[in-house]
């Protein structure tokens, strides 16, 4: 397969995090460009790389195929456009967009233009998501109870951040509902109706960092929730079956690794977590989640732009995503 040549917009903590140590580390891509207003931090962890200031300096080079959108949140929508608008193909870090309306318009244009649009919906490539894809697989959740997904954490309020001045689309609810909504509707498809409420908590805060979306699906229901001002989270994934309970305590490990420099090719990399699973005779037993990797994103993009495989994470969903935030933000 020819190597994608690639430009990243932004060099902030999802473009060096989550982007370029992918991109240098796959064999189907070539980082060529990385736009950083400031600094020169891409430069000095990727050498061989063009640093430049100005986006349309990226977009005007014709060698490169796909550009990486790692801006703020509301942003997105006009820097993947500009972005389609050369003939590149996009990926934009999630969300997607800030409004339906938004995802919707960028997904014509893509079609028009027979270009691959998606969003980086990269925890479905974590290790406890890829466990309970398989555990559906093998029929564990033949007859569900309940289901809770939490992504709790202690977050000060740090107004001079972008998410935290009230831009259209620039909160939690958009930043990590996006996630758990996605993988709700992978895991269980999509409810037949859903039930929200958002709030401010912390003190000080211009935005809603607490939420709580019930999806329900008739025979039970599954609870997405957040809160940005806990001190003890609670268990991130929490499956009540017919069979037993599956409790995975912590989030995946990968993000850990990346801040503290591991890189996606060290044979350390990768989610390494037990998961408990209580047996109805009241015994527990810990199990080992699978081994996720954000390659595996990569991987499944690369097909998608040089093979024409359809996208494990299609810009239908990466729309279908929004529909729902908006939803929950304007109730």
């Amino acid at each position: 397969m020819k190597p994608i040549v690639t430009g990243v917009l932004g060099y902030g903590f999802s473009g060096s995090i989550f982007h370029c140590p992918f991109i240098h580390a796959h064999e189907n891509f070539i980082l060529k460009t990385v736009v950083q207003r400031h600094g020169d931090t891409a430069k000095q962890d990727y050498p061989y790389i063009n640093l430049v200031r100005d986006y349309q300096e990226l977009l005007d080079d014709k060698e490169i195929e796909l550009v990486v959108i790692t801006t703020p949140s509301h942003l997105h929508f006009e820097h993947a456009k500009q972005a389609l608008e050369k003939n590149k193909h996009v990926l934009v870090e999630k969300p997607y967009t800030a409004t339906y309306e938004q995802a919707v318009e960028l997904n014509r244009i893509a079609d028009e233009k027979g270009l691959f649009i998606s969003a980086y919906h990269n925890r479905r490539y974590d290790g406890d998501f890829l466990t309970l894809s398989e555990l559906k697989k093998q029929g564990a959740f033949e007859k569900i109870y309940e289901v809770s997904m939490v992504w709790d954490f202690n977050y000060p309020v740090q107004q001079e951040k972008w998410r935290e001045q009230g831009y259209e689309g620039a909160n939690f609810v958009f930043d990590l509902g996006a996630h758990f909504i996605d993988q709700a509707i992978q895991l269980f498809g999509e409810p037949k109706d859903f039930y929200s409420i958002t709030k401010k908590v912390r003190e000080g805060s211009n935005v809603n960092d607490w939420f709580e979306i019930l999806f329900d699906y008739g025979d039970y229901v599954a609870r997405i929730k957040h809160s940005s001002a806990a001190i003890m989270e609670e268990p991130r994934y929490t499956i009540q079956t017919a069979n037993g309970t599956y409790q995975f305590l912590k989030m995946g490990e990968q993000e850990t690794q990346l801040i503290q420099g591991v890189r996606p090719l060290d044979p350390n990399y990768g989610d390494n977590a037990l998961y408990d699973f209580h047996k109805l005779d009241g015994t527990m037993e810990k199990k080992h989640t699978i081994k996720g990797n954000y390659l595996m994103y990569y991987t499944q993009m690369a097909k998608a732009i040089r093979m024409e495989e359809n996208a494990e994470v299609s810009k239908e969903d990466a729309a279908k995503i929004i529909k729902y935030l908006e939803r929950i933000q304007n109730k």
